[in-house]
């Protein structure tokens, strides 16, 4: 078996992706494979990739699963003790990040690492108030939504999430708990760490690691077009609202049925600041308050019809089999996964 299984979603990014590839390829860890879950159901990507003749490549191609069921796609075929995860519009800065990762685990009680993201190739951002950063970073709100801040410096053990972008796990955690809950469009990460909060061993522990940092790439072409849809602000609302009523409301029912009007404006509240978000940056003054005012016209409708939906059992349990299938392509001939 090998020691590391990289598993990369991908959904209309032929380009990005294949930059990834070769990002990847050029990693110094010495036993490591890449399952790449691609979505696009794009015969010459898949051949561009089977053409590399790289036998540690193995390709998922899918119809569109969404987040988390393609997440979860790629952990039934991965053979690797840890499982790293990435999406393909983001890259590591440098050959040692499965290194980075892999590194931490020489501590048994260690089930996870995240690592930290930049929002530029040259290197990482500069932290104003590191310290006060690194005490916030992590931490869940009091609606269960989270505080990230991803890109701190200095290492961080104990954290109770992770990013789903550059993280780590081992492989007896999913056998443990299952993977990550489906049917919900945002919020998958956090619904998984709420299922490993309830079976924590005792000494068991994540930690945030700044050594594997990885170029959060943002507005790239093809994906699941998040910013550039034309419905980007009514989309952001409804996977908040679905969010905090599909997993929110499940793992805290008591907290949501108590506080429910305040997480309605939160979610709005949510929204708001991501429209104003530096991420959102290319959009003008103009844009940004038109934004704003369908924010508000769309709350009402999005909470009784999403919201509704939602209660009635939008979230989807995954209790995660491995696959034993053959439809795995390896460079350019199929392989049983316990090849």
């Amino acid at each position: 078996m090998v020691a590391a299984s990289i598993i990369v979603r991908s959904y209309r990014r032929p380009q990005p992706l294949l930059e990834l590839v070769e990002r990847l390829r050029r990693q110094r860890h010495s036993s490591f494979e890449m399952v790449i879950v691609e979505q696009s159901e794009d015969p010459v990507l898949v051949g561009s990739l089977a053409a590399l003749g790289d036998s540690r490549i193995r390709v998922l191609a899918r119809p569109p699963l969404g987040a988390p069921g393609a997440r979860n796609e790629g952990i039934r075929y991965a053979r690797g003790e840890i499982l790293l995860f990435i999406d393909d519009d983001d890259l590591p800065l440098d050959d040692d990040w499965v290194a980075n990762h892999i590194d931490n685990y020489r501590d048994p009680n260690c089930t996870g690492v995240t690592g930290r993201l930049c929002s530029a190739g040259q290197g990482p951002d500069l932290v104003r108030f590191p310290r006060l950063a690194h005490w916030l970073a992590f931490r869940y709100s009091l609606f269960r939504d989270p505080l990230t801040l991803p890109f701190i410096g200095t290492r961080k053990p104990g954290i109770t999430f992770a990013v789903g972008n550059n993280f780590s796990i081992r492989r007896q955690l999913i056998e443990r708990i299952g993977g990550w809950d489906e049917g919900i469009p945002m919020g998958e990460e956090l619904s998984f760490f709420f299922k490993y909060e309830r079976t924590r061993q005792p000494r068991e522990y994540l930690v945030h690691d700044p050594r594997p940092t990885v170029w959060r790439r943002v507005n790239v072409a093809g994906g699941l077009e998040r910013r550039t849809r034309p419905d980007w602000v009514r989309n952001e609302l409804r996977g908040r609202v679905i969010y905090y009523h599909a997993v929110v409301g499940h793992y805290f029912p008591w907290r949501f049925r108590l506080l429910y009007p305040l997480f309605a404006l939160r979610a709005a509240e949510q929204v708001f600041v991501w429209i104003w978000d530096p991420d959102n940056a290319h959009r003008g003054l103009a844009q940004r308050l038109r934004a704003s005012w369908h924010l508000l016209c769309a709350l009402p409708g999005t909470l009784l019809r999403d919201g509704w939906r939602a209660a009635r059992g939008v979230r989807r349990v995954s209790q995660l089999a491995w696959a034993a299938g053959d439809d795995v392509v390896v460079g350019s001939a199929p392989t049983s996964r316990n090849a």
